[in-house]
């Protein structure tokens, strides 16, 4: 019974460190709990895309729970040197290493127990409010909700695998270190830190490269390959400058004695120059986690607020029939068809394309068939899509345009091709005219690769570049003419899905629609920006819980230091300004370090949201300016908050 007393007591003894920890715990166990009933839910299991909304949902819980363990880790370090002193105490007091032991596992019992039930309770009380988020966000209309067992077993279980593991870092601590060393953890100081110019070196070069890999990235499938490699290097560059660079600008206003000895300055420079080991940790910590909230709000929300643009320009009219064989799509069964089902048909024209064929593009034009050397050049994939002048004319509606034989016009759907000549194998087209646009033709494709249309001559300008592709290339493959027929529909929806099931079934056509595109899309972008909030609250959490047991275990540091200050002099008022400066140069640093790494991760950001078919303009700026301004407010209110707990600790006897 004693142990049980004692483990109690040192909770509620250190409640202001304890609090934060539980509820940053509570806060875990609710989300992952979410995530869960989502994956359990009918509402979700009844959507027409629920196994990618599904396996969405389930890469989000390995992520978030990933993130929960690491949060539990990181803000339990923080509680550690607090119980190393008490456990010196107990240890000089009598007590064996077994017997704290046993009070650290009844610790981690309660705390477990405390943790996972209000979780749980919260969690499912949010659930439902989610849930209708969630399925209002995808596009659902089944609302219902299951408390499923299996997904408060799973929690509990993951969530006692999470404190087992803080239990063994308490036995580890224990077991390791001597009474003595226990007994002085939490007042164990910093040394002043060297000047590493080489590390300094190392981080500048490294940040650097990491920013120009962001900058110069010219295609959405380099964007993708190269976007961890850079990530890696920023995140690496980061800590290093915090601590390094950190250190350098310290020591430099040290030697600067006008500005050095000055009251504000003195203190400030020296309290942060001799913690800098360990503050600059937490600080790089804090500045990429906050980097991480606003990369992830800025993409989702892009994604979720163009997807309704992104269909719009995939579909120029609301159904689109494709027939492979490449035999014309009758009209008049087509209209026969809606005047059983009852629905209307408007804006019908028929377009010829042809297939994409895959060849390596180069700087200069020249377009080669895959190759071992296309292969190791992804980047500048491209694939070619060919269309007759005369197909041409009567979409656009001008019947004056002509094409010499060597002459084409190029529509680069991205854009970047302004080349006045392009070359298939041995043979050049002059480019004619670059198009913006063609009247009629999706202008937009979500793809890993570049793509344009080719407007040619003839058909025998493609059966000479599909023989050539198909007979040097690795890859087999041949140009083939596809017919289309667009057309917009009105009518109910168990209407429009009536006429729609009429041609489904028939050999060689297939039937795309606008609204099922939407449908299927809001289902995927939606579950993306759910995630992408729960994760974005996840990291804001953890950003706040670092600033405030920075502000604590710093405050309690420089108590003391302040309490001889003002012994020997130092005004009320000076206490507070300095305390003022050094808060704000602390916690300024990181959200304005954090802004500059998704100022330039935007544009690798920009070619990846092109893969998801998010059009780069007005839309996406906007977003990261409110998500810039959204996080900034929220990052303040923390700083605020968190920063009268310091001042009641250096400033309560004032």
């Amino acid at each position: 019974m004693l142990y049980w007393k004692l483990a109690w007591q040192s909770i509620v003894k250190n409640k202001l460190e304890y609090l934060p920890f539980m509820l940053a715990g509570t806060a875990a166990v609710a989300l992952n709990l979410v995530i869960q009933l989502l994956i359990y839910s009918k509402g979700v299991q009844t959507l027409r895309a629920s196994s990618s909304v599904i396996e969405l949902l389930m890469f989000g819980q390995v992520v978030i729970g990933l993130l929960s363990v690491i949060f539990l880790l990181y803000t339990y370090s923080f509680l550690n040197k607090r119980k190393q002193s008490e456990f010196g105490l107990f240890s000089i007091l009598g007590m064996q290493k077994r017997d704290l032991i046993k009070i650290s596992w009844r610790q981690q019992l309660i705390n477990y127990m405390i943790v996972t039930v209000i979780g749980l309770v919260t969690g499912v009380l949010f659930s439902k409010l989610l849930l209708l988020l969630f399925i209002k966000l995808v596009g659902g209309n089944n609302f219902q909700l299951n408390i499923a067992l299996g997904a408060i077993i799973f929690v509990m279980i993951f969530f006692a695998l999470g404190f087992m593991l803080l239990l063994l870092s308490d036995i580890w601590v224990v077991w390791r270190l001597k009474t003595i060393s226990l007994l002085q953890a939490s007042q164990k100081g910093e040394r002043e830190p060297k000047s590493h110019w080489l590390l300094f070196g190392l981080g500048i070069l490294l940040l650097a490269w990491g920013y120009y890999i962001s900058l110069t990235v010219d295609s959405p499938l380099k964007a993708m390959t190269m976007f961890f490699l850079a990530v890696i290097m920023v995140v690496i560059a980061t800590y290093l400058l915090f601590i390094v660079a950190s250190t350098i600008v310290l020591k430099t206003m040290k030697r600067h004695t006008n500005y050095y000895y000055q009251t504000d300055h003195f203190i400030t420079v020296s309290n942060m120059l001799f913690r800098m080991r360990q503050n600059a940790t937490g600080l790089a910590s804090i500045s990429l986690l906050t980097t991480m909230a606003l990369v992830v709000i800025v993409t989702t929300v892009s994604m979720l607020v163009g997807q309704q643009d992104y269909v719009n320009k995939q579909f120029p009219r609301d159904i689109i029939m494709t027939n492979v064989a490449n035999k014309s799509i009758s009209e008049n069964k087509v209209k026969q068809a809606a005047a059983d089902n009852d629905v209307a048909l408007s804006k019908m024209y028929h377009m010829e394309i042809s297939n994409p064929i895959t060849g390596y593009l180069t700087s200069s034009g020249h377009a080669m068939p895959l190759s071992g050397t296309a292969v190791t050049r992804a980047d500048n994939l491209s694939d070619f899509l060919f269309m007759t002048i005369q197909q041409f004319n009567q979409l656009t509606n001008q019947h004056g345009e002509t094409l010499a034989a060597n002459e084409v016009y190029a529509y680069d759907r991205q854009g970047t091709f302004k080349n006045n000549t392009i070359k298939f194998l041995n043979q050049s087209y002059h480019v004619k005219k670059h198009l913006s646009k063609i009247d009629g033709v999706p202008s937009m494709q979500a793809s890993m690769t570049h793509s344009m249309i080719i407007v040619i001559p003839s058909k025998t300008v493609t059966d000479k570049i599909g023989s050539a592709f198909n007979d040097l290339g690795e890859n087999k493959q041949s140009i083939s003419y596809t017919n289309q027929l667009l057309f917009d529909i009105k009518g109910s929806d168990k209407q429009k899905d009536k006429f729609l099931k009429t041609f489904k079934g028939e050999q060689n056509i297939t039937v795309d629609s606008k609204s099922e595109t939407m449908s299927v899309l809001k289902s995927f972008y939606g579950g993306f920006f759910f995630i992408g909030l729960i994760f974005s609250i996840s990291f804001i959490m953890a950003t706040g819980l670092i600033i405030y047991y920075k502000q604590i275990s710093e405050g309690r540091s420089d108590k003391k230091q302040f309490d001889i200050l003002q012994k020997v002099g130092m005004s009320h008022s000076e206490v507070k300004r300095t305390v003022k400066s050094q808060v704000v140069w602390v916690f300024g640093l990181p959200i304005v370090v954090a802004i500059a790494h998704l100022c330039f991760a935007m544009p690798m950001m920009i070619k990846i949201l092109q893969l998801f078919g998010v059009t780069v303009g007005p839309v996406v700026y906007t977003t990261m300016g409110l998500t810039i301004a959204g996080v900034v407010l929220i990052y303040f209110g923390i700083y605020l908050k968190t920063s009268k707990t310091y001042f009641k600790q250096v400033a309560r006897k004032y």
